[in-house]
C-alpha cells in the first residue's frame, strides 16, 4: 500500500488553504444567495436503500449500495455534497448503475446522513480518509465475498463537497490504493480566494473568518485545540429542509472537503472526468478551462444550463458519465 496521509500532513496541508480562504473572507460582506434547492423536490429520497455498515467493525461509516444488472467489474464509490446526504444521490446512483456499467455505493459523509454522531463534525483531522479506507477494504459488500478493492476498477467520486474530498484523496499517493479513476461533479476546490468558486460559493457558505484563522494557523503548528470550533455555515431554506440536513461544520470536518490548493486537482494521476453546469451558482464554470486543459487524463465536460445541485439529475449527467466509465475498459 502506499504511505499513508498523515494527521501531521493533513494539518499542516489544511492550514494554507483554510488561511487562503479566510484571507478572501475578510474583504468584505459575502454576497446575498444559495444553490437552487428546487431539484430536491424531484427526489423520491425515501426509497433509497439502506444504510450498510462497514466491516471494520465500528458503527461508521455508512453507505448504500446500487447492485448493477450483470456483476460488472467496476465499483463507483460517490461522495453526495455539503448539506445533503446519501439518499440525494439515489436517481443518479440507481440510473448509472441500471445502465450495467457500474455497481455505485454512496456514502453518508462522516457527521450527515440521519443519524450522525455528531452533526457537522468528525472526531480528528483524516478521519473521512479513514473512513473511505474501511469503505474500500469491506467485504460481502453487493453481495461479493471479497473486499471493494479487489474489483477490476475502483472509481472514486463526488458532488460539490464531496467532489472535493475525492480530489484531496485522487492527488495522495494513499489514491493509488484506493482508486483507479476519479469522477468530479462541480468539485469543490478551495474557499474563497479560488478561481473555480464564486466568492462565498455564490452567498450559500458563511465563513467564521476569526475560528478559520484561529484553528488553521495553530493546526499548521499540529496543535488541535480548536478543532471542535464551527467555521462554517450553508443557507439552507427552511422549504428545502428535511431533516436530516447538515448546515454547519467544525473546522476538522470542512478542512476535510477540500484540497490544499485548486490545482491539486491537475496532480490526480488517474483518468478523471470532471462536470461543471454552465448556470452553477457555486462555481466558476469557466475557471475550470485553463486549469483543466492541459491536465493529463483528465476530462472536462461543461453541461449548458445546469446548475450546481442539477447534476445529479440524471437526464444531466448519465450519458457521459456511463461513456466515460465504459471508456475505462474495466
Amino acid at each position: 500500500m502506499a504511505p499513508r496521509l498523515t494527521r501531521r500532513h493533513a494539518l499542516a496541508g489544511s492550514a494554507t488553504a483554510i488561511l487562503g480562504g479566510t484571507a478572501g473572507c475578510l474583504r468584505g460582506e459575502p454576497p446575498d444567495g444559495t444553490v437552487e434547492y428546487s431539484v430536491l423536490d424531484e427526489i423520491d429520497w425515501e426509497s433509497a436503500p439502506p444504510r450498510k455498515e462497514t466491516t471494520a467493525g465500528t458503527p461508521k461509516p455508512e453507505f448504500r449500495e446500487y447492485p448493477a444488472e450483470g456483476d460488472p467489474d467496476v465499483i463507483l464509490i460517490l461522495f453526495h455534497n455539503a448539506t445533503l446526504d446519501s439518499r440525494m444521490l439515489r436517481p443518479l446512483s440507481a440510473a448509472i448503475a441500471d445502465t450495467g456499467v457500474a455497481h455505485v455505493i454512496t456514502p453518508d459523509i462522516r457527521g450527515h446522513g440521519p443519524e450522525p454522531i455528531r452533526r457537522g463534525d468528525t472526531d480528528y483531522v483524516g478521519q473521512l480518509t479513514d473512513d473511505l479506507v474501511a469503505i474500500v477494504n469491506t467485504a460481502n459488500g453487493l453481495g461479493r465475498p471479497k473486499p471493494l478493492d479487489e474489483f477490476g476498477t475502483v472509481i472514486v467520486g463526488g458532488h460539490g463537497a464531496g467532489g472535493g474530498f475525492a480530489t484531496r484523496i485522487g492527488a495522495d499517493p494513499l489514491g493509488d490504493s484506493l482508486a483507479d479513476a476519479y469522477l468530479l461533479l462541480a468539485p469543490h476546490l478551495g474557499r474563497l480566494l479560488t478561481p473555480t468558486s464564486r466568492r462565498a460559493l455564490g452567498g450559500w457558505q458563511e465563513l467564521n473568518a476569526q475560528s478559520m484563522l484561529l484553528a488553521g494557523g495553530l493546526n499548521g503548528l499540529g496543535v488541535g485545540l480548536y478543532n471542535d470550533t464551527e467555521v462554517l455555515r450553508y443557507a439552507m431554506p427552511e422549504a428545502a429542509r428535511y431533516g436530516g440536513e447538515t448546515r454547519s461544520y467544525t473546522f476538522r470536518l470542512a478542512t476535510e472537503l477540500v484540497p490544499d490548493d485548486h490545482t491539486t486537482i491537475t496532480e490526480i494521476k488517474g483518468p478523471t472526468l470532471t462536470l461543471v453546469g454552465s448556470e452553477d451558482e457555486a462555481v466558476q464554470p469557466s475557471a475550470y478551462e485553463p486549469l483543466l486543459g492541459d491536465a493529463e487524463n483528465h476530462q472536462l465536460s461543461l453541461l449548458d444550463g445546469v446548475s450546481h445541485l442539477g447534476l445529479m439529475d440524471p437526464s444531466q449527467t448519465l450519458e457521459q458519465t456511463v461513456a466515460w466509465i465504459e471508456s475505462l475498459g474495466g
